[in-house]
């Protein structure tokens, strides 16, 4: 998934909001801390948040993502994927849901 937020955002924010959907769940720092981990416990990751990147150009938004909604630059790119299958569900909605607190648009990616 992507979120392409309006406003400035950090790693750590976009952590933050995917845990409201459920408060049980935790964050752990993957890589020495650039990518966070949202985790149902130890073993059962919901949804990895693989960085954040400013985008000043919606030509570069529109190249990679053609069928985004038209948007003002500059935004705040956010790369995240969840487990495949039923699995990801819960990140997928959590996702969904930190969008509205983010400002964000959030796309999803395949089936």
């Amino acid at each position: 998934m992507t979120l392409l937020c309006r406003g400035p955002v950090e790693t750590r924010d976009v952590a933050e909001a995917l845990l409201l959907h459920d408060e049980s769940w935790g964050v752990r720092a993957l890589d020495d801390g650039p990518v966070l981990q949202v985790c149902r416990d130890a073993t059962h990751p919901v949804i990895t948040v693989l960085g954040v990147r400013r985008v000043d150009s919606i030509d570069e938004v529109a190249r990679i993502l053609p069928d985004a909604p038209t948007l003002s630059a500059p935004l705040w790119w956010v790369d995240t994927v969840t487990p495949f299958g039923p699995e990801g569900e819960p990140g997928v909605t959590a996702a969904l849901e930190a969008s509205m607190e983010l400002d964000a648009v959030c796309i999803v990616h395949g089936d």
